[in-house]
């Protein structure tokens, strides 16, 4: 059962109640990421992640990392480009203690300076593992490239000068600023009573009303880049990606039957023809981002540099076969199980039905069942899907970045030879 609350402090309180669960997860999404951080901040909404772990008035960095492990529990945080979230699932017993512990972090850190050089040091050394780590360098080059000049292309850690140049006052005046309640989600799922959030969240989660930072959000605007990076690396790593759709738009269920078919899984049309017919790479799978007002469709592939072209060639090939081609009844019928299925599974899971409460406050400031979720999918028709691929892999929306050992002109030239889609 879902239950919803705004409180007079302005933090809303979601939750839905699994009578038959032995467990509770318990997320505060603060509704600020990276897409919301002025140059001067890039990568504070990461850092500020950090820096709550590190002490708080009330516990030091251990007690905050014991406390719940200590009854079995999990506590932990993720940063989003629209968002950060702390969590923590535990047996439903120790409910309060999940609250009380959340609330301690995002209204009681302590941003001691010894604590904030040793943090940025940390996160100094997590943003050179990611240049060191190719699959995952490609996106945020890809992201920066796709939106120049804008905080949507910012990486989530913050750069190398963003970083080094951040007072702790900086980061405390974010974290004052952010972490109000007009700005903050509650949201919780598993063995509960509603009732008790409430009371709990209201005793232990105190804070100023403030205003909603997401207010001021700007379209971002989407660059069709076609770039090479040459980088010395193993294999070659090419990603292409399609403008796409927002988290809310109507079309979003034929968007995710669309992906499924493109490159969602082992029986895609990637898959398939790439790695299946062709052994032309190990990893190639498409997948949607989507945010609260657009999104990407991306297309990813890891290979060796001399199958560069092949790979390229293979992936605009079967862009064009999903776009020329109704998908067949028995195609629609997998894809659609698929994604069903894929959602249904993990729904048995708390902390899965905690984000999705969380996520759909914000995006929609209502529940969405799951059971609406499904209808959604299942609904889904092949006319609907060749209208919904006719207007996400549209050529002039495309953007590509090839990185690895490769000659950039000849790379550019495979890119350049496609006449459009």
């Amino acid at each position: 059962m879902f239950k919803k609350t705004v409180l007079d402090s302005g933090i809303t309180v979601v939750t839905e109640a699994h009578k038959h669960q032995k467990s509770v997860s318990v997320g505060v999404f603060v509704c600020s990421g990276t897409r919301d951080e002025k140059k001067s901040e890039m990568g504070a909404s990461h850092f500020v992640e950090h820096m709550v772990f590190k002490g708080t008035k009330n516990r030091s960095a251990y007690e905050i990392s014991r406390c719940l492990e200590a009854v079995g529990g999990d506590l932990n945080a993720y940063t989003t480009r629209e968002y950060t979230c702390f969590h923590a699932t535990s047996l439903k017993k120790d409910l309060k203690l999940d609250i009380e512990v959340l609330g301690d972090l995002v209204t009681n850190a302590l941003f001691r300076q010894k604590d904030f050089d040793k943090e940025r040091s940390v996160i100094l050394q997590e943003v050179a593992m990611t240049e060191d780590t190719p699959e995952e360098y490609i996106f945020d080059v890809f992201f920066e490239k796709l939106y120049p000049g804008q905080s949507m292309g910012w990486p989530i850690l913050g750069s190398e000068a963003s970083l080094k140049n951040m007072k702790r006052r900086d980061l405390i005046n974010f974290y004052k600023s952010h972490f109000v309640g007009s700005n903050i989600i509650v949201a919780a799922a598993g063995a509960l009573e509603h009732d008790e959030v409430i009371e709990n969240v209201k005793k232990y989660i105190k804070v100023k009303k403030g205003r909603k930072i997401a207010s001021k959000r700007r379209h971002a605007k989407f660059n069709p880049i076609k770039d090479v990076l040459v980088k010395q690396s193993e294999q070659t790593h090419v990603l292409v990606g399609f403008d796409g759709l927002g988290f809310a738009d109507d079309s979003r269920y034929d968007a995710f039957v669309l992906n499924a078919w493109l490159g969602g899984g082992m029986s895609s049309k990637l898959y398939q023809s790439i790695r299946e017919k062709k052994g032309l790479a190990y990893t190639v799978y498409s997948q949607m981002m989507t945010l609260t007002d657009g999104g990407l469709l991306t297309i990813y592939a890891g290979t060796e540099a001399q199958s560069v072209d092949r790979v390229l060639n293979s992936i605009f090939d079967d862009v064009k076969k999903v776009k020329s081609q109704k998908i067949t009844k028995s195609h629609l019928d997998l894809f659609k199980n698929q994604v069903a299925g894929g959602i249904l599974l993990g729904s048995d899971d708390m902390e899965n039905r905690m984000n999705s409460l969380g996520v759909n406050e914000m995006t929609f400031g209502d529940y969405i069942p799951i059971e609406k979720v499904v209808d959604g999918i299942n609904t889904v028709t092949a006319n609907e899907i060749g209208e919904i691929a006719e207007k996400l892999l549209d050529y002039k929306k495309m953007a590509v970045l090839v990185m690895g050992k490769v000659n950039p002109r000849q790379v550019k030239k495979i890119i350049e030879n496609q006449r459009g889609f």
